[in-house]
């Protein structure tokens, strides 16, 4: 996860609320910030953010975008 610093990622929680944006920093227990955060529920944009911090234990999966 290192290594996706400065790229931009979708975090889902287990509570099936998704995350969107740019990872600022990530530590050894996978807590995640994303500044220029999305809220996604459902599929539909619900929330814009500066910054969010997200707990590793809610974190279902990470998908990080590719740069083709």
């Amino acid at each position: 996860m290192q290594k996706a610093i400065n790229k931009k990622a979708s975090i889902r929680l287990k509570t099936d609320v998704e995350y969107r944006g740019k990872v600022s920093n990530v530590d050894a227990f996978m807590n995640v910030i994303l500044v220029d955060a999305e809220e996604f529920e459902n599929g539909r944009l619900s929330a814009n953010y500066g910054k969010v911090v997200i707990r590793g234990d809610n974190v279902l999966y990470v998908k990080l975008e590719s740069t083709l």
